[in-house]
């Protein structure tokens, strides 16, 4: 017995048409792919519309608010951290950064003026 039976080959047929079918099912139409609709933060849909009428001040306008931007996030925030830290964790001047005050007991001198701390006075009417 040589070649397919009838059956055989109704089955093969088959197979071929549903293996042509699912590749013309593969082609995108113009339509495809169909994306949700893109959400922008407010600000950027603003400085879309902003930016449709091109006009050449408005590209300036855009450009010196994206380099301020940039200023802002990129040199003065970290200036003003690296500032702080300098001023009030790094700085070596003597009371630059008072954690504690010293305790000053009568009779201690000030080393700044000089100045000797006088006795407290008692008051012999106040009770303690």
């Amino acid at each position: 017995m040589s070649g397919y039976t009838p059956d055989e080959k109704l089955r093969l047929q088959q197979l071929r048409e549903l293996r042509r079918r699912w590749l013309k099912d593969q082609e995108l139409s113009a339509r495809e792919p169909v994306l949700p609709p893109q959400r922008t933060w407010p600000l950027e849909s603003f400085w879309n519309k902003f930016l449709q009428n091109e006009a050449p001040w408005r590209n300036v306008v855009y450009k010196v608010y994206r380099h301020s931007i940039f200023a802002f996030t990129h040199v003065l925030i970290p200036a003003w951290i690296i500032h702080y830290y300098f001023k009030y964790h790094v700085n070596t001047k003597p009371y630059a950064i008072v954690q504690r005050k010293p305790r000053i007991f009568p009779g201690d001198t000030i080393l700044e003026t000089g100045e000797v701390i006088p006795p407290m006075k008692e008051f012999p009417d106040e009770h303690h």
